[in-house]
């Protein structure tokens, strides 16, 4: 091919390493003024394919899905004369994980291509032929994802149920490494037990999950419910489909709920109270995996077909499998109200009196441990690993732990109490970081408290890399409005505070979130303005992958970039653990921000929020539900999500702010006005804030954002309380406050910190 012309702009340069002995690949995206192109044969190895498009075969690519985003807003970026953001050369490691051993940490990644057996020589041509398929891009969109889920014989119903599966962060289109664990996490001899078998689960759960709320609705549910029974061979009348779905919903939670959340979900599982799902979200045979040149969709042969059809109501009990296959397909619907009330939860709580075989029985639990005076822990250990003479338990009772020690292992608390887990090394780490601790033997030289001495900083950004890896899935799996329940204590601005948050630590959860019983809410600002966000964010991250069911965090307005690098947390960063490892260290956690919830609602009463309330677009308040929209991650809100911006910004109006331009703004818009004192976002009035709370049936909003001297404020009629949780804020005066929301009741309660 000829062509003839001028270059108008490079675009980007991406070079891609595959691991060693192995060549990589340059990919090069140019902006050209075409003048003629002529066809000829100059075909040979030393010719590099070129593709020719022009913007608007560009834009009409995009809108059918045939490539991601990338090379289009690279393209209009330039277009339009904007610069770029990235530097025009970058380097992307394609890293295969040595399932064998090696240096890698034992991540979540490495166990599944473990259980998958997928060796290195696997996932490197996997890896090569998502890139041939994806050819130009390095994404796969979902037009592309269509064309091998195809070949690997999957009906066109299942091509958005699977594509949704495979996107953990849920931007619209798959990395490399998505596409790879998700066909490992598909293999047939993956094994369903432990790690593996949970985080088979969070895809399954994903699968299912069709308006990704981060909650199965009933329909949701019962189409999972279906799909287990037909692949067991058993009949799926609606009769019998309902009745499953009623039984298997009661084993789920101690009430009744409206709708099912992931946590619920992988706990059944995972005590085997919920079973089936390891027939689920698998490929019909082990795919094969070959080399492609050519980007043709022989790279995966896999012939057999799956089909999952709703069989007709008069299907008989012994109907088989492939008779299931040949069924007329039927749709399914709710029942009646009693039926899609089956997850719904009662104003009031049952009394003692109406308890019945809904409520769930009590366990043991497998681990014991020993706790000193001062309420820290000294011994963790397994009941069956306590010894022998020390007459814990029976003979009897440890015979049934020896035949029972599978099911325990499956147990989330088995990672919450593995000392030797990144979480809990990284706790240790920073216990030796808050104490005074001497030298050596030969110097009576103290580390001073709150410092890390002698400690290897890259071994420490390694280990904070590695949560941080694993805390952005787990936060961006959570739904955008967290729904909590009550005993919470609700925490606000931290703001570098390690020393505050320390003694929170140790009047609130001494022995540890898991032996505390209540949840723990944040409400964002963990970084800037004090000398210890970094110890902050590690501290939150670890206790968040201990005990994500009872730690949650949500974003405040200096979870952003632009605001870090105005203050002090990118600085911060950089100073620790010098500019290169530190600038990586700063993004990750950065990648951690852009996927945190941000809001959350505690007994469906209580609305928690960094900033404050947002301001709809017409003249009827938001609704809870809409948060739920906010996209993850959300690496821009200002430009992605204006709701988000709002809640993350706005504040109460003050009185001795008001004036008679402020006066007749608030009227004339449904209470709310520009925020002038910060130059973005609202205020907003009580007159505002009591039309939200009626609109979504709440008592009372709890937001941080702004210093308090005794560290919480009452406002707005007694309907918004303002907590904040860092005392001494700037070098002032201030104290640090918490609330806690128990048995209807929002009490204060001030910290000591002299």
């Amino acid at each position: 091919m000829a062509v003839g012309g001028s270059l108008e702009a490079v675009v980007h340069l991406r070079h891609v390493l595959f691991p060693a002995q192995h060549p990589s690949k340059l990919k090069i995206s140019f902006l050209a003024k075409v003048d003629y192109i002529v066809e000829d044969d100059s075909t040979g190895p030393n010719v590099s394919p070129v593709t020719w498009v022009t913007h608007d075969e560009m834009r009409k690519m995009l809108s059918e899905g045939t490539i991601s985003p990338e090379v289009f807003d690279l393209g209009r970026r330039v277009i339009d004369g904007q610069m770029y953001p990235l530097s025009i050369l970058d380097e992307m490691m394609l890293e295969v994980i040595d399932i064998n051993g090696g240096d890698s940490p034992n991540t979540g990644d490495k166990v599944l291509l473990q259980a998958a057996k997928f060796s290195d020589t696997e996932q490197l041509k996997l890896l090569k032929m998502f890139l041939d398929f994806c050819y130009p891009d390095i994404t796969m969109s979902l037009a592309v994802f269509t064309k091998i889920m195809n070949e690997l014989g999957f009906s066109k119903d299942q091509y958005n149920d699977l594509f949704r599966a495979f996107s953990v962060k849920k931007l619209g289109y798959l990395s490399p490494r998505e596409f790879l664990l998700g066909i490992a996490a598909m293999q047939p001899d993956t094994a369903h037990g432990g790690i593996p078998a949970e985080i088979r689960c969070r895809y399954i759960f994903r699968f299912y999950d069709v308006n990704q709320d981060g909650y199965l609705e009933y329909i949701e549910f019962e189409s999972m419910v279906v799909d287990i029974r037909m692949l067991k061979g058993l009949p799926v009348s609606p009769e019998l489909v309902e009745k499953e779905v009623e039984e298997n919903a009661k084993v789920f939670c101690s009430h009744k709920k409206e709708r099912l959340s992931m946590v619920d979900f992988l706990n059944a599982v995972g005590q085997l109270k919920f079973r089936g799902t390891s027939l689920l979200f698998r490929l019909p045979r082990r795919s094969a995996v070959y080399s492609n040149t050519n980007g043709n969709a022989d790279a995966l042969n896999c012939k057999q077909k799956l089909k999952r059809k709703k069989t007709d109501s008069n299907s008989n009990d012994s109907q088989s499998v492939n008779s299931v296959d040949q069924s007329s397909e039927e749709t399914y619907e709710l029942g009646d109200l009693e039926a899609a009330n089956i997850f719904k939860s009662p104003e009031v709580r049952s009394s003692s009196a109406d308890i019945d075989e809904d409520v769930d029985d009590y366990e043991l639990a497998v681990h014991s441990v020993k706790v000193r005076r001062s309420g820290m822990l000294t011994d963790i250990r397994k009941l069956w690993e306590i010894p022998a003479g020390s007459s814990a338990l029976s003979q009897t009772v440890m015979k049934e732990f020896e035949t029972d020690k599978t099911r325990f292992n499956r147990l989330s608390s088995m990672d919450s109490f593995n000392q030797k887990s990144h979480p809990n090394e990284m706790l240790t780490g920073l216990r030796y970081f808050e104490r005074a601790v001497k030298q050596s033997s030969q110097t009576q030289q103290l580390k001073p408290p709150f410092d890390w001495g002698n400690v290897d900083t890259a071994s420490l950004a390694k280990c904070l890399l590695a949560i941080c890896r694993e805390a952005k899935q787990l936060l961006a799996e959570e739904p955008r409005l967290l729904r909590v329940s009550a005993p919470t204590y609700i925490l606000g601005d931290i703001h570098g505070n390690f020393r505050d948050l320390i003694c929170f630590e140790k009047a609130l959860w001494r022995m540890g979130p898991m032996l505390t019983p209540s949840s723990f809410l944040f409400l964002g600002d963990y970084v800037d303005r004090g000398e210890h966000g970094v110890e902050v964010v590690a501290y939150l991250l670890a206790q968040k992958l201990l005990a994500p069911s009872k730690f949650f965090l949500i974003r405040g307005n200096h979870e952003l970039r632009a605001v870090q690098t105005n203050f002090s947390f990118q600085r911060e960063c950089f100073s620790k653990f010098g500019k290169t490892i530190g600038k990586q260290v700063w993004e990750e956690i950065n990648v951690c921000f852009d996927a945190m919830p941000l809001a959350a609602v505690v007994d469906d009463k209580i609305f928690c929020v960094h900033g404050g309330i947002p301001r709809s677009k017409t003249e009827s308040s938001v609704k809870l539900e809409d948060i739920n929209s906010i996209p993850v991650p959300l690496k821009d809100p200002e430009i992605e999500s204006p709701l988000a911006w709002d809640i993350m910004w706005s504040d109460p109006v003050r009185l001795e702010s008001m004036t008679d331009e402020l006066t007749n703004e608030l009227e004339e818009n449904n209470g709310f006005a520009f925020n002038s004192r910060r130059g973005t976002a609202n205020f907003f009035s009580s007159c505002a804030l009591e039309s939200f709370l009626e609109v979504n049936n709440l008592s009372h909003v709890v937001r941080a954002h702004e210093v308090q001297q005794v560290g919480f404020k009452v406002q707005l009629k007694g309907k918004l309380l303002t907590v904040f949780s860092s005392s001494h804020y700037c070098g002032g005066c201030n104290e640090a406050a918490c609330i806690l929301a128990d048995r209807k009741k929002l009490r204060t309660i001030r910290l000591d910190t002299s």
